[in-house]
């Protein structure tokens, strides 16, 4: 049940953003899996259709740095209004089918095929735009080295690198604004949700569908097991919040009550982020800048400590790897995922 403080209206902008968002969501997935003629228009309407609705919500939610509904009354929120985005979606496409020209539709899906054939011959030219990311391998020794390194240096400077980074805050609009933007409880959980939802939909054949579906699980079960652990270790651990006994911080945000370590934010995206990077390279680096933004924004705006931050995050990495380390998970995986497609879900 929404709590009683939460105001009507911005349950009904999220709602009405979710539905939109969750519509550019699923048109970026039919981008995806469009022919080369096609998919640069694709890509730019769902582009246009997911900014404004992101920009459209942050505009019209005065109350969006308040609290407001919690983790679960979000998801039940999310979940219900996906569900609508994906029928009338499904509706929207056979209508769309039926009222075309008499065989365009066979003719289109006749070319459609034919495209992905000639794609999965010569190699898709897109991957070419990705190859400067090859070196974000999980086995590169040297990123693992500067992740630790940088790991240890925001533990061991914890205190000293939150003031200064905290200092940035309320001087200008310039950093304000985008700080604002993403800490709050909405728009970067919503976009690392949207990718998952936009993954699952976006297989071009049966095999890449099938592993895009197990990544997308995979990513739900590593943020079950991570908010599981996170929850035990808030029972057993409480650290202050950093404006609790210092009135010096520069506060963007509201005054959250619970343990400021690990950080929820964190060990959340992170999960989500590293889980999917881990098997899809190209849809885990976009939700692993948005976990990065959304994470250093929440020790900017002074409700977090970076090693708050840091524990977070290696908490749902973690995860993230102990789960995508089990291949006999495939199996029961894929009865989930073929279950949901005969439900006319996949």
């Amino acid at each position: 049940m929404i709590r009683a403080y939460v105001p009507w209206y911005l349950v009904c902008n999220y709602l009405a953003f979710a539905f939109i968002a969750c519509l550019g969501a699923l048109q970026l997935a039919a981008a995806h899996r469009a022919g080369q003629e096609h998919r640069r228009a694709r890509y730019a309407v769902a582009f246009t259709i997911l900014v404004g609705a992101f920009l459209g919500f942050y505009a019209l939610a005065p109350e969006l740095l308040t609290p407001g509904p919690a983790g679960g009354e979000l998801t039940f929120l999310f979940g219900g209004i996906a569900l609508l985005a994906v029928i009338v979606t499904r509706i929207a496409s056979r209508w769309f089918l039926h009222h075309s020209e008499p065989g365009r539709g066979e003719e289109s899906l006749s070319h459609k095929t034919e495209t992905l054939r000639r794609d999965a011959a010569q190699g898709d030219t897109q991957h070419l735009k990705f190859r400067v990311l090859v070196w974000l391998k999980p086995d590169c020794a040297e990123i693992w080295y500067l992740i630790c390194g940088f790991s240890l240096a925001a533990m061991i400077f914890d205190v000293p690198l939150f003031h200064w980074l905290n200092s940035l805050a309320l001087h200008t609009p310039l950093i304000d604004a985008p700080v604002q933007f993403l800490m709050n409880d909405y728009i970067v959980p919503t976009a690392l949700v949207l990718t998952l939802l936009a993954l699952w939909f976006a297989g071009r054949d049966a095999d890449e569908r099938a592993a895009f579906q197990r990544t997308v699980l995979r990513a739900m079960l590593t943020l079950a097991l991570a908010s599981i652990t996170l929850k035990l270790i808030n029972e057993v651990y409480f650290r202050p919040r950093p404006f609790t006994f210092d009135d010096s911080v520069r506060l963007l945000f509201y005054h959250p009550s619970d343990s400021s370590l690990p950080s929820n934010a964190a060990t959340v995206s992170f999960a989500l982020a590293v889980a999917v990077w881990l098997r899809q390279k190209r849809w885990g680096i976009m939700m692993l800048a948005l976990s990065v933004g959304m994470t250093f924004a929440r020790i900017v705006g002074g409700v977090h400590y970076p090693a708050d931050v840091v524990v977070g995050a290696w908490l749902g990495g973690v995860w993230a790897w102990l789960v995508n380390r089990a291949p006999w998970l495939d199996s029961p995986l894929d009865v989930v995922s073929g279950l949901a497609r005969r439900m006319g879900l996949g």
